[in-house]
Formats: structure tokens, sequence, C-alpha cells
């Protein structure tokens, strides 16, 4: 495997500290990008017990698929996520020793699909605290400016706000009271740094666990949109139950392998992906 310096300037891990987002060109060639549409292939075919359809509207034909997958439940994620540079590269942005993998969401768009993500923080939902976590998102089709996953930058250092809803009304609401209420991004964009990139299959989005994001909808005519988000961990996580619920539910998983609340989440459901063993 090539050095990480290939994939990482020496000023990406400060500016993913202080922006709480950056793009890693390229991270994933050509062999991980086969690897990952074969896990997308399987996943489709045999998806786990945490899939939600977001979106199925018959008059406007949009689509939406979702999945949270755990080690074990993909062969081919779990070949991607062990095997590619992607650990190592998300432990030197985050400055931790190692790269835990947390889970793995997977995101299908039908094609020309409209609907955006709202704005929201990964982290908020979590049953993992710390501040060494982010995700890593990573997409099979090509991403437009105008169509791209949205981040405001610096946003990592916001207080923490309560859940926002999402597509559905049935989504249950955030129970912290206490907490603010997530503000309206949307219709306030020119009072926030908001950016976005151009994308080519391979290049990988990286982004701090609490940063503010939404988006990737409007696609063009015809265009689809396959993306994988690998949740990671580093040295400072440990185990929370968030009320109301986490979302994806891993507190059950975390809890029948024995990790109580405020240990760290490294377990069997959680491993350290980075150092290899």
């Amino acid at each position: 495997m090539p050095a990480i310096t290939v994939y990482l300037d020496d000023k990406q891990p400060e500016r993913f500290q202080t922006d709480g987002v950056v793009v890693v060109r390229q991270l994933l060639d050509k062999h991980w990008l086969d690897v990952l549409r074969r896990g997308f292939d399987q996943n489709l075919k045999q998806p786990t017990q945490r899939t939600l359809t977001y979106i199925d509207d018959p008059k406007s034909k949009e689509h939406f698929f979702f999945d949270a997958v755990l080690l074990g439940e993909n062969r081919a994620y779990d070949e991607l996520v062990k095997g590619s540079p992607m650990a190592e590269v998300v432990a030197k942005l985050m400055g931790s020793s190692t790269a835990i993998l947390f889970y793995m969401t997977v995101f299908v768009r039908s094609a020309g699909a409209q609907t955006r993500t709202p704005w929201h923080t990964d982290q908020t939902s979590w049953s993992a605290s710390g501040r060494q976590a982010c995700s890593l998102w990573t997409c099979l089709d090509p991403v437009t400016r105008k169509d791209a996953l949205e981040f405001v930058r610096g946003s990592q250092h916001w207080p923490e706000y309560r859940r926002p809803r999402f597509f559905t009304e049935g989504y249950e609401a955030d129970p912290r009271e206490h907490l603010p209420e997530f503000p309206d991004i949307e219709s306030n964009r020119d009072a926030h740094d908001i950016v976005g990139w151009d994308l080519e299959p391979g290049d990988c989005l990286v982004f701090h666990g609490m940063t503010a994001h939404g988006g990737s909808g409007d696609l063009p005519v015809g265009q689809i949109r396959r993306s994988l988000s690998v949740q990671w961990l580093g040295d400072d996580s440990r185990f929370r139950l968030v009320p109301g619920g986490d979302d994806p539910e891993i507190s059950k998983e975390l809890l029948g392998c024995g990790v109580k609340p405020g240990e760290p989440v490294v377990s069997d459901v959680c491993p350290v992906v980075w150092p290899r063993a």
C-alpha cells in the first residue's frame, strides 16, 4: 500500500481540525471501487435488519434506500474497510493512534432524486462520545457541486443541538429538551460558511462527527447516487446511551458483548482496524 503521504498533504490534518471537513482525492483506486460495487450489490439483495426506505414515492418514482451495516454483515464492505488506506487516513486526520470501525451507512438514491438530506450532525445520534470521531463518505457516481453534500465549515465547534426531524412524520423527536433546536441553516445560508465539492469516484470526504451537513439531492435526470459513509472513532471514544435511542441502534450490540456505558467502545462489534493486527 502507498505511504499515507500519497493521500494527505501536510496541511490536511490541521485543516480537518479547523474546518471539520476535508477532501481526500482518489483515496480509493479501481480495485477498491470494484470491491465497493460488490458490496452495494450484496447489500441491496441482502439488507440488514436496520434497513429503512426513507422515500418511496410511486408518483415521482423517487426511492431512497438506507442501511446501517456492522463488520461481518457484508463481506465486500469488510474487505474495503480493512484493506484500503481509509483507516490509516482517518486516524491521521483525527489525531488518534487507532482507527476504530463504528459502523457503515449505505445510501442509494434513485435516478434524478430531488429530495435533499436535511441539515444535521451525525454524532448527536451516536452511542459513542469523544472528539475523535468522523465519517468518511465516498460515492460510486460522479458528484457535481450543485448536487453535492454540503458542510458548514467550523461547525464541529458548535454546541450540541437536538436531532432534527428527518424525512417521515413518524421519525421520533429528540426528547432532550434541554438542548437547543437545530438551527435553520437552509433559510440562512448567507450567515454560514457553506462548502461542497465536485467529486469523482474514488474521492472521499472526511468530516467530523459534529460537523453540520446536508444536501446530496437534486440529481440530474438519469443519475443515481450510490454512496457509502463509514463511521470511525478514535482513542477517546466511550460508549454512551442516547436519550430517545441511538440512531442507528448499535447500543444493543455493544451491551450484548459486555461493553458498559462510559467504557471504551473497542469490542467485537467495534474493532480496531488500524493499526492492523
